[in-house]
């Protein structure tokens, strides 16, 4: 009898696991983050419960909670990059700079050791924001991408999931020099940041483009740029 319990309540870890995370992509997050909390009291070491727990409360904007627990996950797993990326995000949102900058610097080192688990060339979302009803979205390329060696990404996807306007930190130069800005793609970059000399954060939507601010004395922090977007965003046009 004890032995068919035990085989049941085996059974029925996977589909617990399963049916959380289905919660989750679903974007039932209060949902999923109960699930997985239900299921770590029976299984108290499950990674996996772990970092859905914290997935669950970075949707949830509970970002303080998802803070203790990704870090807690990475005291134990060092090299879950899942996590640190998602700590980008969350101490973006809780303003932490000297934090979000030191779990950019760790997966930059990551790349550039090829550690295994990440990947050498890739854009990271490392910011989210909503602003005027609009969603954004901030992707980081560590090598400069596309004709206009694009920095930072502000992207706003329209209904259809493409995106419907954007904010670039590029070069000012590369940018000059690429086609129109419907054009431009976003691809693998043939140079460092610190190789190009001069800066400009550029406007694009359907109908025009245009320029927000210049950096010509090199790159400014991500801090200084995100504070300019926003600026922008919140004047009317």
């Amino acid at each position: 009898m004890l032995q068919d319990v035990a085989l049941r309540a085996q059974q029925a870890a996977p589909n617990s696991l399963a049916a959380a995370k289905l919660a989750l992509g679903s974007h039932q997050f209060a949902k999923a983050k109960r699930m997985y909390r239900t299921f770590l009291v029976a299984h108290p070491g499950s990674g996996e419960a772990q970092l859905g727990v914290a997935d669950a409360e970075l949707a949830l904007h509970e970002y303080e909670e998802a803070e203790v627990d990704y870090r807690t996950l990475v005291s134990t797993q060092p090299q879950l990059w899942i996590a640190h990326k998602n700590l980008v995000i969350v101490e973006a949102a809780l303003g932490r700079w000297s934090e979000f900058d030191r779990e950019r610097a760790l997966l930059r080192d990551a790349r550039q050791r090829g550690a295994p688990g990440i990947t050498a060339h890739e854009s990271d979302v490392i910011d989210t924001f909503d602003l005027r009803g609009k969603h954004w979205i901030v992707r980081e390329y560590d090598d400069p991408a596309g004709r206009s060696l694009t920095r930072y990404n502000f992207e706003h996807f329209g209904p259809d999931g493409r995106v419907q306007e954007y904010i670039s930190l590029e070069s000012a130069k590369a940018a000059e020099q690429a086609l129109q800005p419907q054009d431009v793609v976003i691809g693998a970059g043939q140079k460092s940041a610190s190789s190009i000399q001069d800066f400009a954060l550029n406007f694009y939507t359907g109908k025009t483009h245009g320029a927000i601010a210049q950096y010509p004395d090199g790159e400014p922090s991500y801090e200084t740029v995100r504070s300019k977007v926003l600026r922008w965003l919140q004047k009317p046009r």
